[in-house]
């Protein structure tokens, strides 16, 4: 069976609602090429990683993770 649908940024809206199950491995065929964008934006692994470092330093520090961490493992290595 065919459904059309819009690609409206990472999602393809569907023009009538369907009901697939949870998993169902579909695949997609632009009904027209030249409406495709053709220009992909790229990013360098260099940029990529500027990017994460300077999110990383935007997010709060905490030591909280590394004892939450360490409880979890005892209570692992006590089972």
């Amino acid at each position: 069976m065919t459904y059309k649908g819009t690609v409206r940024g990472n999602v393809i809206e569907l023009e009538k609602p369907v009901s697939l199950p949870q998993g169902t491995r579909v695949s997609i065929i632009p009904d027209d090429e030249e409406s495709m964008d053709t220009e992909v934006e790229t990013e360098t692994l260099g940029e990529w990683l500027k990017k994460a470092r300077e999110l990383r330093k935007r997010l709060p520090k905490t030591s909280d993770s590394v004892e939450i961490l360490r409880k979890i493992r005892e209570e692992r290595a006590s089972r």
